[in-house]
């Protein structure tokens, strides 16, 4: 066992004698109210008669304070809770300057705010001497802690993905909101609600201002008592406080426990010129035998500028046949999520652009109408369900009865295979298990066409291998009409029919994984889309002379070679021949070797300090100085 140090014992210490110095004074107070002499002490007996002399003479005020704590709670939930949600979901100036003017009563005593409602209101004989004259300080006072906590929760969880993910299953606003949101928000609720509560069952200052001898609260008759009458029963009118309040608190913490469920342990600014681009997809032979069974999506001169002028899409049409996987690659910031949540419905494109499900125009159809299903990158899985839960959310939407909710949701969890995880708390899955949750969720409600966005960014290499092949094998069983956004392009080559490459807004280059690899149509896709090598030298009578050596470009397909001038070649590591030296079209060193396992890549050194990687077979064993050959086939150099 662990030796405490001398530090431990003091801070332990020092913890325990402010606690006694906190709690010791409410005992005593309590104790007092319950002896028949505090004087005298405990042997003077025990006595309930002080609390009952306190219930006879002041239990309207008790009434009174739980009736008007009970509606500040109200009160606050219904005003606070929506108020906090539009203020955390729009984060502008107006929103911070109305947090600002909600939080004001806070910064000032509440005997000004007091005044400041007796003055305005004071006038309004009935309103004036009504408990609701209170109710309304006692909210003015309490709903900024009901907003803060609740912002708070809601900034400490992606609530807008969550809202997102929900819409896309079908649901509406309010479903989102009481069903969603509400749910994941509970902790902040429940925070605020415990303070609102507490707070304005003790508030004593406002509350002595705003009072009549009609509408005394608790703290009021509290302090009557210790002024007017004997020490013990004003400290039974404290043992009433605690006796009405601890209660209420215990019971808002019980409502708010988790569910339990059956769980498992886990195993371990200047805007371009407008430019219309417009492809058509071609399929890849090697992925034609499905059978499509989603809907056509055609996209027409769509672009999207967000405020200040940014611009994140280009103007582009483009059109994917019913039952394809379309894959859209690029960087990071080129635009593919953009154009993905202007099919889903999230985005709204530039006036003008067009977005058509098979034969409708669905431009202006919100994305709960759409009929789509959405894999989002951070899954967004709602945390108040358990896994069954989630996938029977959409279904439950689209108001499927019991009984084929439960028959389609075994279905789903059987295709992933996931059925031992039906009942657990998705926090308590893994990567790789929230993906399969998440395509499960997604492909049960049958939609026309599935959006997948990154799905397999956060995975490790191993699992996003295996997910991807899952992945491939299910949509070619679907043959639902898919759409997905990544910036791997070995995912792309695995899983598109069509490969859609972007960069900085715009489309650059669509077609078939092959013709995307082979057959780059600039020097962005050519070094995007796999490695790529360039090498610089002159034309010189249908050759070009570098540094390594000469090529003859003769019997290049298609590649246009001047009679002289700088000329570039550009040549995947893999497209070259490794040969003795001499017998090659370059000579090279070899200046580093990496062994890959089924491969090995060589970085090769010629006189200059440009450099070539080459790909060979992996059992081949080359070493930092041997001297080797390359051939390059005439049918390895691309034409860019």
């Amino acid at each position: 066992m662990k030796r405490r140090s001398t530090a431990f014992y003091l801070q332990l210490g020092l913890t325990l004698l402010v606690c006694a110095f906190l709690v010791v004074p409410v005992v005593q107070s309590v104790m007092a109210g319950l002896t028949a002499n505090y004087i005298a002490g405990i042997k003077s007996g025990l006595t309930l008669k002080w609390f009952a002399k306190v219930w006879e003479l002041y239990r309207d005020t008790i009434f009174r304070s739980l009736a008007i704590g009970l509606t500040c709670l109200a009160a606050c939930l219904v005003l606070g809770v929506p108020a906090a949600y539009a203020m955390a979901k729009w984060r502008n100036r107006f929103t911070r300057g109305f947090e600002e003017l909600l939080v004001m009563p806070l910064a000032i005593p509440g005997l000004a705010t007091a005044l400041a409602l007796i003055i305005t209101y004071g006038g309004f004989t009935d309103f004036r001497r009504s408990w609701v004259f209170i109710l309304v300080g006692h909210v003015i006072f309490t709903l900024p802690f009901m907003v803060r906590a609740v912002i708070a929760v809601l900034a400490s969880m992606n609530f807008e993905e969550l809202e997102e993910s929900a819409a896309s299953l079908g649901a509406g606003f309010w479903n989102r909101f009481f069903r969603v949101v509400i749910p994941n928000a509970a902790p902040g609720i429940l925070a605020g609600s415990l303070m609102v509560l507490t707070l304005s069952v003790g508030e004593f200052n406002l509350t002595w201002m705003l009072h009549t001898p009609l509408t005394k609260t608790l703290p009021v008759g509290l302090a009557d008592s210790y002024a007017s009458m004997r020490l013990e029963i004003g400290s039974a009118y404290t043992l009433v406080f605690f006796v009405m309040i601890i209660p209420l608190l215990l019971a808002m913490q019980w409502l708010a426990r988790p569910r339990q469920h059956q769980q498992r342990k886990m195993q371990p600014e200047h805007e371009a010129a407008t430019v219309v681009t417009s492809f058509s997809l071609r399929r890849d032979p090697m992925k034609a035998n499905r059978q499509p069974s989603g809907t056509s999506v055609r996209i027409h001169q769509c672009a999207k500028t967000f405020g200040g002028g940014t611009r994140a899409l280009e103007h582009l049409d483009l059109e994917v046949a019913a039952g394809e996987t379309l894959v859209i690659l690029g960087p990071s910031g080129c635009g593919k999520t953009t154009l993905l949540r202007i099919i889903a419905g999230l985005e709204s494109p530039d006036f003008g652009g067009r977005v058509f499900f098979g034969d409708q125009d669905v431009t202006g159809v919100p994305i709960e109408k759409r009929h789509v299903g959405m894999v989002f990158q951070s899954y967004a899985l709602f945390p108040n369900m358990n896994v069954a839960g989630n996938v029977a959310y959409g279904l439950k939407v689209r108001g499927i009865e019991a009984e084929r909710r439960e028959q389609r949701v075994n279905e789903m969890l059987a295709m992933m295979k996931i059925e031992d995880l039906r009942n657990r708390e998705v926090n308590q899955l893994s990567g790789g298990q929230k993906q399969r949750v998440a395509l499960a969720r997604a492909i049960a409600v049958r939609p026309r066409v599935l959006l997948l966005d990154e799905p397999l960014t956060a995975l490790d290499a191993k699992l996003r291998e295996s997910l991807r092949m899952e992945i491939d094998t299910l949509l070619r069983s679907l043959g639902i009409t898919a759409i997905y956004v990544t910036h791997d392009q070995g995912e792309a080559m695995a899983l598109g029919d069509c490969i859609v490459v972007m960069n900085t807004a715009r489309v650059v280059q669509v077609g078939t994984p092959r013709e995307i690899y082979f057959h780059p149509e600039n020097r962005f896709v050519a070094e995007f889309v796999g490695a790529v090598n360039r090498l610089v030298g002159q034309a010189i009578d249908g050759s070009m002379l570098s540094p390594y050596g000469r090529i003859p470009l003769q019997q290049v397909p298609g590649l246009a070679v001047p009679e002289s001038g700088e000329i570039q070649l550009f040549f995947r590591p893999e497209n070259v021949d490794l040969v003795p030296p001499g017998e090659g079209h370059l000579r090279a060193t070899v200046a580093a070797s990496f062994f890959m396992g089924s491969r090995t890549r060589l970085v090769l050194n010629g006189s200059t300090a440009d450099v070539l990687t080459v790909e060979t077979a992996g059992h081949q064993v080359y070493r930092p100085g041997d001297q080797v050959g390359v051939r390059i086939p005439p049918d390895g150099i691309m034409r860019l």
